[in-house]
């Protein structure tokens, strides 16, 4: 079972501040300054041409597909405060979508409760475009992610096996992260970028990675809001995204990342008084209408 680490201890934050509305300015490798992030249209919706859709989870069910995902319970990595479960009161799929919900329950020694799902062993991909729409809670330590880890990572371990960050959040309204880690190239990675969507986490956006032989492209709502070459990657480390990865969709609450954002120490890392107060009040969810994966042909 994996047991890797999600963020490492002592995660910096190598983002530039400052920019206001939509734009974007990547802090990773190159340090270029991206357009601003527009409104899709109804072509960018729509698959591009020479890309063919080779798998989905739509979630039009009332289960979790389970020939498509696994739910993982036994991961407690970067101080994070959540015990992931596999009640229904945190993994459920309804109405269209799978939702990822987040409570103050106590569980294991630890304060929440939250959900997790990894396509490790079901469905795994390489050299592929892998999307999702996803709408996110926002408050402060609450940590929506959607990722890729490579398919060899009991074999050779994190970071050897390569991490692709699609999309992360850490419960603010107006921002998320992408990055990449690898050998030579994690934790504190250089090669990572805020981005920011034209209107809140909190409403439905299509968080979008290519990545092929030569290059790693993020996209928000079929907009490109960043690129890293491999040649950018090559000057810390190997190049390890030339294999299959398999898919996460998790909520965590807390941990080294958020903290390193907020400073909340208490009453928990990472997650201060009042998104403790939100969460007591309000379980909060990370809603997921589908996951769609497209080869280039």
């Amino acid at each position: 079972m994996i047991t890797h680490s999600k963020r490492p201890s002592g995660f910096k934050q190598l983002f530039a501040l400052g920019l206001s509305g939509t734009m974007l300015l990547t802090a990773g490798c190159g340090g270029e300054m991206e357009q601003p992030v527009q409104e899709p249209t109804a072509q960018q919706e729509q698959p591009l041409a020479g890309w063919v859709q080779i798998w989905s989870d739509e979630f039009n069910g009332t289960s979790v597909d389970q020939s498509n995902w696994s739910y993982i319970t036994n991961i407690h990595v970067n101080n994070e405060q959540q015990q992931y479960t596999t009640s229904s009161q945190n993994v459920s799929v309804s109405n269209g979508t799978l939702k990822l919900t987040a409570r103050l329950q106590s569980s294991n020694g630890y304060p929440f409760t939250s959900g997790r799902l990894e396509s490790a062993g079901k469905r795994q991909f390489g050299h592929t475009r892998i999307e999702a729409r996803i709408k996110m809670p926002v408050g402060p330590g609450l940590w929506p992610a959607f990722w890729l880890l490579g398919s060899d990572i009991n074999s050779v371990g994190w970071p050897a096996c390569g991490e692709l960050d699609i999309m992360e959040n850490v419960g603010y309204g107006d921002w998320v992260s992408g990055a990449l880690h690898g050998p030579g190239y994690s934790g504190n990675t250089p090669i990572n970028a805020r981005f920011y969507p034209n209107s809140s986490v909190s409403n439905f956006h299509v968080y979008r990675t290519e990545f092929s032989p030569t290059d790693i492209k993020w996209y928000i709502d079929g907009n490109l809001v960043k690129t890293t070459q491999k040649s950018e990657v090559t000057r810390y480390g190997n190049w390890v995204y030339d294999k299959q990865f398999f898919i996460i969709l998790n909520l965590a609450v807390g941990g080294t990342y958020p903290q390193g954002v907020n400073g909340a120490s208490s009453p928990y890392p990472g997650v201060p008084q009042s998104t403790a107060d939100l969460i007591r009040k309000t379980p909060q969810t990370m809603e997921v209408d589908w996951v769609r994966v497209y080869q280039w042909q």
